[in-house]
């Protein structure tokens, strides 16, 4: 399984041993997404642990870091290619070309833990990127606030069956699932 890490904005980073262990058990391309101005940051697509320190690095020098809340995740790949467009977090959007930018910006953000029954629609992509498009995406559409209610989470939860995090612009972090 993947693994997700939830930094609260006011509480410090997690130690660079910690982050190093994620990696290292979990090294088929890792990411992270920040709230900071009313926007969710999303940086992925860093296949070597070398580059996923180098960007942490610049994070750190670009925002507040303790007081901005920040999702790491590392991916094991299940579903769809190893590749750095593959790697969470996501958008959530209907469109794949934004699910797969390694840099993005987004109202809404999303990283997910396990594996969805879910049969993706084109060859290469992830079951959580075609959940995103066919599931996350319209429901969105339809109340911008769904992952803030228990029953948006609950619709969640009875289809993925497994962890869920979203971020969005005021820096609001909610999960789904067992954390």
């Amino acid at each position: 399984m993947c693994i997700i890490a939830i930094k609260p904005a006011g509480v410090k980073l997690p130690a660079m041993e910690t982050l190093e262990n994620c990696w290292h058990n979990n090294n088929d391309g890792a990411g992270f997404m920040y709230a900071t101005g009313g926007t969710v940051h999303i940086e992925k697509g860093f296949m070597t642990l070398k580059d996923f320190k180098t960007a942490l690095k610049r994070l750190k020098k670009s925002v507040d870091i303790v007081n901005t809340p920040v999702v790491f995740h590392f991916r094991i790949t299940t579903h769809g290619e190893t590749s750095p467009g593959n790697t969470h977090p996501f958008p959530v959007t209907e469109k794949l070309p934004l699910l797969q930018m390694t840099k993005n910006k987004a109202s809404l953000a999303v990283a997910h833990n396990g594996v969805i029954s879910i049969t993706p629609s084109k060859k290469g992509i992830s079951d959580t990127m075609e959940y995103i498009i066919n599931q996350l995406a319209p429901l969105y559409q339809l109340k911008k606030d769904f992952y803030r209610h228990e029953a948006g989470k609950k619709l969640v939860y009875n289809f993925i069956k497994s962890k869920m995090v979203f971020l969005d612009g005021a820096g609001r972090i909610e999960t789904i699932g067992d954390f």
